[in-house]
Parts: C-alpha cells; structure tokens; sequence
C-alpha cells in the first residue's frame, strides 16, 4: 500500500489509511509509555531488593566477622545468594579489608551482568555490619543486569503480545466504523450512477446505520421520487401530444402526414419481405350537398360515422385515416393480392347501407366511391400507389353517378 494519497483516491481508501496511521501512532506510543514505566517500576524494585538483601546479609554475617570465620561466611553468603539475582557479594571487616567475597556462578562471564546493571543505573547496594552499635564491617551487593535483561525480556513479549490483541481488535472496529462510513456513500454513488448513464429512476438508496447518513439517503430517495413523478408527466405528455400530432381532430382517426409514414414503412418491409399491401382511396358521395342543404353539423357527423364504419369492416393491424374534407385512406398490409382489397371494399359499401341519423334528426344516406391500388402490381412507391387508388377512386364514382342517373331515368 503506497504512503502517499493518490490525488483521486477513493474515501475508503482515504478513511482506512487515517485509521492505520492513528492505530500506529497509538499503539507506538503506548507501547513506549509502557516500556518505559515498566523499566522504572522494575528498576525501583529490583534496587529495594538488592538493598533488602543487603541488610540481611549484613545481619547474618554478623557473627562470622566478631569471631573471624570466614568459612561460615562463605557458606552463609552462598545459602543466601544462589538462587538471587547477584552478581557479586563482598564482606570487608572494620579495616576495610576483603573478609570474604562470593560469585554467582550462574552470572555472565567477564563482569557482563554487573556491566550491564551499571548501564541501568543500578549501582551496588551497601549495608553496614554493626554489633552493640558500633561498626564493624560492611557487606557491597552487585546486581547481575542479565536477570535484569530477563525480566525486561519477559515483560517486553507480554507487552508486545497486548499490543497485537489491541492491534487486532482496533482493527476489527475500524473497519466496521469503515464499512458504516464508506458502504451507504458507495451506495449513494451507484445509483446516481445508475440514474445518470441508465435513467434508473427506480433504484433506491437502502438505509444507513449513521443518522446523518440516514437522512442524506432519504433526501436523494425523495429527490429521485420527485424526479420519476415528473419524468412520468413529461412522457405522458408527449405521448399525447405525439397521438394529437398523429390524429384527425374530427374523426379520431389516423391523419394524412401518420397515414402517409406509415405507408412508407410497409412499402419498405413489404419490398425487403416480398409480401403485397393494398391502399384504398375513398371519396364520400355528394357530401357538398349534405352541408348546402344540413349545415356542417350534419356533414361532420356523417364523416364521424363514416370513418368509425371504415374502422369496423378491416383488421387491427390494419390503418384508417382521413386524408382531409371527405377523402379516406385505408392501409391493408400484408394481404394476399386484389382479391383480398376487393373484400374490404365490398364490405364497406356493405357498411353504407344503413342510414346516419344526426342528433337533429336528420337521416343521411351516407355513399362512397372506393379505389384500390395493390403493392407492387399498380406502384412501386407511395406516389405511385396513392395516384393509382385516387384515379381508380374517380373512375368508381364516375360509374357509380352513371348507374345511378341510368336508375333515375
């Protein structure tokens, strides 16, 4: 892991890396207070001992100095000494000279444990030996420092040993404090993520542990609500007015210009899938007259009523528009060929016998004139098709108005 931020480094690295500085730092520091007192205390303890011993010792070779024994002496110092952490003992009588002295022999060779006490500062402990109040001699304690070192030693593992339990579980609480942290901002992230590249609207941000936390993940929740509610609206609005573009206002049919492009695309699918599509054109008979001698009223209900017969005689993939005034249009994709327009046409002229009865009254007797135009036998395009079905359209009216003025006759 690199000592040094990164200029875009992340929040959990961010967080994690504070918390193994301050552990660090911690840990350091209170290892060394530790060692620290621990050497004092330890030191302050050993040299009360040592001075202890001193004294006692002083006490027992007291007889052993009055009646000049120096293997009693011997032997005493060694009873007493063996098993403690002393260097070096020494006895010197009333005229300061050596009366007895003794080694541990477990000490280091070469003076190294009394070397090493003298660099802890732990300097010989030195107790009179006096009888009826007079002095008659003095016993010199050495520490041996390696007893020092091993008790050091010892207290070192064991302070190294909590230092690794502490490490441990600061550890485990930092990262728990981490993913409380770093986990609900994560969080956060990814769904403006998912809002900003996928127009997620419907993610949200779960709950976090920490109350500020909490409420900033409710607040972009209530946001992202506020967001899809009008994200909602606008769609519905444009889907409005997408149909209103698309629709005849009068008849709630398909209009010219929706009529048209979808014309284009069945030409094209038509082409690429080798299948046929028919246009029917259809003029309304006499409907000048309808609105000389009813009024508009009635010619705009007869076209309603036109329009919604044409939607009924043909399928549901099939198209009905109104191409403007009284003219329709009908798409009928895919069919068979002429056999199959002639149908339809047969059943609109069949959906025209029953009279429109306006909401005055008035009964018109609505009548069209229908011309066919099939994909690709009478066009290969929309102008082709739509001039086709129009010129066919004329020529129907014109033998309708003949058979009709011949009946008269």
């Amino acid at each position: 892991m690199s000592l040094f931020m990164d200029s875009q480094a992340s929040l959990h690295a961010v967080i994690r890396r504070a918390h193994l500085r301050m552990a660090a730092m911690a840990i350091s520091l209170a290892g060394v207070l530790l060692l620290v007192v621990g050497v004092v205390v330890l030191r302050f303890y050993l040299l009360n001992n040592l001075q202890l011993m001193a004294r006692s010792l002083a006490y027992t070779v007291e007889a052993s100095l009055v009646f000049n024994d120096h293997g009693e002496a011997s032997r005493v110092l060694d009873q007493l000494l063996r098993n403690e952490d002393v260097a070096r003992s020494q006895v010197f009588d009333a005229q300061g000279q050596v009366f007895v002295q003794w080694s541990s022999a477990k000490t280091s060779s070469g003076g190294t444990g009394e070397l090493l006490a003298a660099v802890m500062g732990m300097r010989p402990a030195e107790a009179p030996v006096s009888q009826d109040g007079r002095q008659i001699g003095r016993v010199v304690l050495y520490s041996d420092g390696a007893g020092f070192i091993r008790f050091l030693s010892s207290g070192l593992a064991v302070l190294l040993l909590c230092v690794g339990v502490s490490g441990f579980i600061g550890m485990r609480q930092s990262r728990r404090m981490l993913a409380d942290i770093a986990e609900p901002l994560q969080q956060l992230a990814r769904v403006a993520r998912a809002v900003r590249h996928d127009r997620s609207m419907g993610q949200r941000v779960p709950p976090a542990r920490i109350a500020e936390l909490h409420e900033l993940g409710d607040d972009f929740n209530a946001l992202l609500s506020e967001l899809q509610m009008r994200q909602e609206r606008l769609r519905q609005q444009n889907s409005q007015l997408e149909l209103q573009a698309s629709r005849d206002g009068l008849t709630g049919l398909a209009n010219r210009s929706h009529f048209e492009q979808r014309l284009q695309q069945a030409l094209l699918d038509a082409e690429a899938m080798g299948r046929k599509l028919a246009v029917l054109f259809i003029d309304n008979d006499r409907f000048k007259q309808v609105n000389d001698i009813h009024g508009h009223a009635a010619g705009d209900a007869l076209l309603r009523a036109v329009g919604l017969r044409l939607h009924s005689v043909v399928r549901e993939a099939d198209l009905v528009a109104r191409l403007g005034g009284d003219e329709f249009a009908i798409l009928l994709y895919p069919i068979g060929g002429m056999a199959d327009a002639q149908v339809v046409e047969h059943k609109i002229q069949e959906a025209m016998q029953c009279p429109v009865v306006t909401s005055s009254g008035v009964a018109l007797r609505p009548s069209v004139s229908v011309g066919i135009a099939v994909f690709p036998q009478h066009g290969q395009d929309m102008e082709e098709l739509m001039g086709h079905a129009d010129q066919a359209m004329y020529e129907a009216k014109v033998v309708r108005h003949a058979g009709s003025a011949a009946n008269k006759e």
